[in-house]
């Protein structure tokens, strides 16, 4: 379920706006940034048997991370990855 607040949404709106990067409507943009973040979250917190979280425990062992380390780990993968290019 999406948690993404009414300020972080308008700063997502804004963003896409100000690059030019989206040019739909603020319930499209709410809609795609909720469905992103929906993802994210099932695939870092509720999904433990998935390949994610199978390749983060083999890289590694013997270490297993908690599951709040393997979302802040991926919080700044993601962000370096794909806001280095801005």
């Amino acid at each position: 379920m999406a948690t993404l607040t009414t300020t972080e949404l308008a700063h997502i709106r804004q963003e896409c706006a100000r690059t030019q990067a989206v040019d739909y409507t603020k319930p499209v943009i709410n809609a795609a940034a909720q469905a992103i973040e929906d993802y994210l979250e099932n695939m870092l917190t509720t999904r433990p048997a998935t390949s994610l979280n199978v390749a983060i425990n083999a890289a590694t062992a013997p270490v297993t991370l908690s599951v709040a380390q393997k979302k802040k780990i991926g919080a700044e993968v993601l962000a370096r990855k794909f806001l280095r290019d801005k």
